[in-house]
């Protein structure tokens, strides 16, 4: 894989270059997400879990331990990461939710749905995995 160099807002980051196209990309994971969903309609769990569920009928593969996690261990992260996100500790997780979808409707009142709020914002975070 390549990588480019760029300067953003006074960050310097390395970025992969990618060859397949963005619109492709997302289309096919929508795809597969959407069936997966079909298939297996927990709402508790994501695609990943989806399939290694799935992966069952292949015996002689290896069970990926990151895609299947218990139902405390995944409460955990969302708690840990709706307090960091929202640092309240008066608040409960539901609240620290809540407060997040308020935010998102006063920075996009005009925007439908909350998937149409969040696209028109925009992500400028830097992420952990330095993109």
């Amino acid at each position: 894989m390549d990588f480019r160099t760029i300067d953003q807002q006074e960050i310097k980051r390395t970025l992969p270059i990618f060859e397949d196209d963005y619109e492709k990309v997302c289309q096919e994971l929508t795809s597969l997400s959407k069936r997966l969903l079909e298939l297996l309609p927990d709402p508790s769990i994501g695609p990943e879990e989806r399939l290694e569920r799935l992966a069952r009928v292949a015996p002689h593969t290896l069970m990926i331990s990151r895609n299947v996690r218990t139902a405390r261990s995944k409460l955990s992260d969302l708690k840990h990461r709706l307090s960091e996100l929202v640092p309240d500790e008066a608040l409960s997780s539901i609240q620290k939710l809540e407060f997040l979808i308020s935010k998102a409707n006063q920075l996009s009142p005009e925007a439908g749905t909350l998937f149409e709020k969040l696209e028109e914002l925009g992500d400028i975070r830097i992420s952990d995995i330095g993109r």
